[in-house]
């Protein structure tokens, strides 16, 4: 089996196994992983931070979203094109008014109301992910977003949430894969 291979069949097993984690533990699971991410932010002082808005089974950011506008940090999360294979992040103001449903069914910013925001002041960026290794790579869901994203932001801290069952031997990493700095769990 070569790489391309061997990421796809473990990509189908991460998430399966993701998947597979009842409702109620997976939100018991996003709470203590939300619970070190909000630790993070404090003690690293992050002003500026980029979540993604949850989808599917992914650990669950709304607590996350929640927090950041209750403390008057700048809340950050991405507006995907899909054709053009980008992401550009949008500050969120509001949670119930700004967020609009995109057709791959998640959340993202109603960029015609958000303002955009500057790719070389964001602090921190918590990416998503399918499978993680503890190099800091991740296997994502394949259209690469994240991969060309992250180098643009090189003054960031790019850190991974995900659950304990996403954690892997080996990502197989590809050459234009980038490493995370961090990855949080509900074990830390």
């Amino acid at each position: 089996m070569n790489q391309k291979q061997e990421r796809e069949r473990l990509r189908g097993e991460v998430l399966r196994k993701r998947d597979s984690i009842p409702l109620s533990v997976r939100t018991e699971l996003s709470r203590r992983i939300v619970h070190h991410a909000i630790n993070w932010i404090e003690v690293n002082r992050a002003d500026a931070v980029l979540i993604y808005l949850s989808m599917r089974s992914e650990v669950e950011t709304g607590d996350l979203l929640n927090y950041l506008l209750a403390q008057n940090k700048i809340a950050l999360a991405p507006v995907m094109r899909m054709k053009q294979r980008d992401l550009t992040p949008y500050r969120i103001m509001d949670a119930k008014e700004d967020l609009v449903l995109h057709p791959y069914g998640m959340y993202q910013p109603n960029n015609e109301t958000c303002p955009s925001f500057p790719l070389n002041q964001i602090d921190l960026i918590f990416v998503p992910g399918v499978a993680f290794d503890l190099r800091g790579y991740r296997i994502g869901y394949g259209a690469g977003f994240y991969d060309r994203f992250l180098p643009q932001c090189p003054q960031a801290v790019w850190i991974g949430l995900a659950y304990e069952a996403q954690i892997v031997t080996n990502t197989f990493p590809q050459p234009w894969d980038v490493p995370l700095h961090q990855i949080l769990t509900e074990a830390a």
